[in-house]
C-alpha cells in the first residue's frame, strides 16, 4: 500500500497507471473522498477514466488509511490542501485534474482559488463552497456521540442513498466502512467545514468546473449549486436525477461518464 510517510502523519495513496505508453498527453486525476468513507467509493469509475488517464485516489486525512489526527489537533481546509499537494510532490506531478465529493470538493475547491496552477480542472460532487449552508450539520457532528457510530451510520445512509438504488453489497461495504470511522475524525471535520466560505473567491477562479449535483442531496442543496455556477466564470453543471448526497457511489458510472465527456472537451486527445 502506498503510503506518504510526513511527520505529522502518514497519507495513504493509490495511483493506477495502465494508459498505453505511447498516449500523450499522459493526464493524472487525482480523486478526494469526503466524510467517514475512503478512496474505495470512486472504485466503479475506473473501468471509464483508466484507459486515457493516470488515477490517483488518496485517503482524508483522519479517514481510511490515512493517519488519524490527534483528539484536540487543529483542522484546516489548508492542511487538507496541503496534504494533495505532498502526494503531488511525491509522484512527481505538477498539476491534475482534480475531482473531488463533498468535503473532498471543498478542498479542490479551495486548491482553484489559491493554487491554481496545480489543476488542469476541478470537479466538485456534492460539495459546498459555503460550510454555514450545509443543512443537518449540527445533527451530523452531534449523532455521533449521541448514537454511536453503527447508530450514526444506519442513520445517515438514507441521507445518502434512495431506497433500493445500492445494491445489497454495495450497501453493506458502505454502511461498514462509515460505521469503522473514527468518531472524533468525524466531528472535527463537520466543525472545521461549517467555517469555509469561498463565496468571494469564486468569481475570480478561472480554472475550468465541472459541477456534479444530485437533485436531491439534503446536505448541500441544488439552489447552492446554481449559486456556484453563476458565480464562476468557467462552469458548468451536470444534475444526476433521483440521487442524493452520496451519488458519487451509488451513481459512479453516470458520474465518471460525464467527468469523461467533460474532460474530452478541455483537454487534447490523446496521439
Amino acid at each position: 500500500m502506498p503510503m506518504l510517510e510526513r511527520s505529522e502523519g502518514d497519507i495513504h495513496y493509490e495511483l493506477c497507471d495502465i494508459v498505453p505508453p505511447w498516449k500523450e498527453p499522459r493526464e493524472t486525476i487525482l480523486f478526494l473522498h469526503g466524510l467517514a468513507v475512503d478512496s474505495d467509493i470512486w472504485i466503479t469509475w475506473l473501468p471509464i477514466l483508466a484507459d486515457r488517464y493516470r488515477i490517483v485516489r488518496m485517503d482524508l486525512r483522519g479517514f481510511g488509511r490515512s493517519f488519524v489526527p490527534a483528539e484536540g489537533a487543529a483542522w484546516s481546509i489548508d492542511s487538507m490542501a496541503a496534504d494533495v499537494l505532498d502526494v503531488l510532490a511525491a509522484l512527481d506531478t505538477q498539476r491534475v485534474h482534480f475531482v473531488g465529493e463533498s468535503t473532498g470538493g471543498t478542498v479542490g475547491l479551495h486548491l482553484a482559488a489559491h493554487r491554481p496552477e496545480c489543476l488542469l480542472t476541478l470537479t466538485m460532487v456534492s460539495a459546498a463552497h459555503r460550510g454555514g449552508t450545509i443543512g443537518r450539520s449540527r445533527a451530523l457532528r452531534d449523532d455521533v456521540r449521541g448514537l454511536g457510530m453503527d447508530e450514526w451510520s444506519a442513520k445517515l445512509m438514507p441521507l445518502r442513498f434512495p431506497a433500493g438504488c445500492l445494491s445489497p453489497a454495495m450497501e453493506r461495504w458502505f454502511h461498514d466502512t462509515q460505521r469503522a470511522a473514527a468518531p472524533q475524525a468525524c466531528i472535527d471535520l463537520v466543525d472545521m467545514l461549517v467555517q469555509v466560505d469561498l463565496t468571494e473567491a469564486l468569481g475570480d477562479i478561472q480554472v475550468p468546473t465541472l459541477l456534479i449535483a444530485p437533485d436531491d442531496s439534503p446536505f448541500v442543496s441544488l439552489e447552492t449549486q446554481v449559486e456556484r455556477l453563476r458565480a464562476m466564470p468557467d462552469c458548468e453543471m451536470h444534475v444526476v436525477a433521483g440521487a442524493r448526497h452520496g451519488v458519487a457511489y451509488s451513481h459512479g458510472p453516470e458520474c465518471a461518464g460525464a467527468l469523461r465527456e467533460f474532460l474530452g472537451r478541455r483537454s487534447p486527445p490523446p496521439r
